[in-house]
């Protein structure tokens, strides 16, 4: 098949995935200060015709008036209320839940504080209103730290920069109100910047785009099932294009789906790996982690896991390769050993291209122990 075809179809399936998994959610989004309603509009369209409710929040000092004008005469449609108080918005999303336009809604802050007060009314509304997610537009990519972009910071970490004065690129008072509120009801929030394309790379992809703040989910590492397919093939389908592991068909994951461990955060898919049987010993591979998600040693705990069910099938050793020199130091720091490719089992080494540049690991395991 064309490669370059059968990419756009991996990307098609991704769309379209992602829209039956959001499809009748609700999500609220939050214009701040530098986000302009024109610049997300294709977002919003996409967002629209995937069945995906959408509530859009702003301060009513801020003009969108001519933006919704233009777009509804070229026939998309809104319900917009201007110079609204947080009751009254909240009255009339109430009232009218089963409008089918995208509503816009203009709330009217007095107070001296209004990005605060605008935090604080739009996790309110969204709270009332049962919404899925609550997106914060604005003119910043999301949370940095300095030079370092925070894309899932856990809310003790948060609240740690906070405490120690570090230099986070938002108000502390709108930050606090963030993570107060995302423990307490457990509403997702998310800060990224007003632009186009950013809503649809966070809500669209397996990438995502700006800061994701979340309470605190359960972790659960567990064996593939059927269930899994779709997930697994958009996730290893980045990997795949970026050349860091072999291409596999769908097939072949349906095939093996047994030999993949997953690692979830509230019953998605963020990290992956198999483990290959090969007689008296096994192989680690395909390891794939989302990228808001890296960083956090679940890759490590999916090895150490993998590790242990080798273990428990009496293999004597394990082995992975890689082309990364990060998973050269990963795997090192795990406990294996460099060793030269011709070491391994003959089974592998006859499927294998040794044109690849690879380097392999080996670990060995005693009497059901791991050494």
């Amino acid at each position: 098949m064309n490669e370059i075809i059968e990419t756009q179809m991996l990307d098609a399936l991704e769309l379209f995935h992602y829209s039956y998994r959001f499809r009748q959610h609700q999500f609220v989004l939050v214009l701040d200060d530098g986000a302009r309603l024109e610049q997300i509009m294709l977002d919003i369209r996409v967002l629209y015709s995937s069945h995906i409710k959408i509530v859009i929040l702003y301060q009513t000092d801020q003009l969108i008036g001519d933006c919704l004008d233009r777009w509804g005469q070229r026939g998309f449609r809104f319900h917009h209320l201007a110079s609204q108080t947080p009751e009254q918005a909240l009255e009339v999303l109430g009232r009218e839940k089963d409008w089918e336009e995208v509503a816009v809604i203009g709330l009217d802050l007095s107070l001296d504080q209004k990005a605060e007060a605008l935090t604080r009314q739009s996790l309110q509304i969204a709270e009332i209103l049962g919404s899925d997610k609550v997106f914060f537009l604005g003119a910043q990519k999301g949370l940095s730290l300095g030079d370092r972009f925070l894309s899932h910071p856990h809310p003790d970490e948060l609240e740690g920069y906070l405490n120690q004065g570090e230099p986070l690129d938002m108000a502390p008072a709108r930050l606090r109100i963030m993570i107060a509120e995302t423990r307490r009801s457990g509403i997702e929030i998310v800060i990224l910047e007003g632009k186009s394309g950013t809503l649809f790379e966070e809500i669209f992809t397996h990438r995502g785009s700006g800061t994701l703040l979340t309470e605190d989910y359960p972790n659960v590492i567990r064996q593939g099932r059927d269930g899994d397919l779709t997930d697994l093939l958009m996730l290893v389908k980045h990997e795949m294009q970026q050349g860091s592991i072999l291409p596999i068909s769908e097939e072949f994951i349906a095939e093996n789906i047994q030999s993949y461990f997953v690692y979830t955060v509230n019953s998605a898919i963020v990290a992956s790996a198999t483990l290959v049987d090969y007689g008296n010993c096994a192989e680690l591979a395909k390891f794939c982690t989302l990228p808001r998600y890296q960083g956090k040693g679940r890759a490590r705990q999916l090895a150490i896991q993998m590790i242990e069910k080798a273990a428990e099938l009496k293999k004597n050793y394990v082995f992975a390769l890689s082309v990364n020199p990060k998973m050269w130091d990963f795997f090192l720091g795990l406990g294996f050993e460099e060793t030269a490719r011709e070491e391994l089992a003959q089974h592998w080494q006859d499927q294998y291209d040794f044109s690849r540049p690879s380097k392999a690991f080996m670990k060995k395991i005693a009497h059901g122990a791991v050494e």
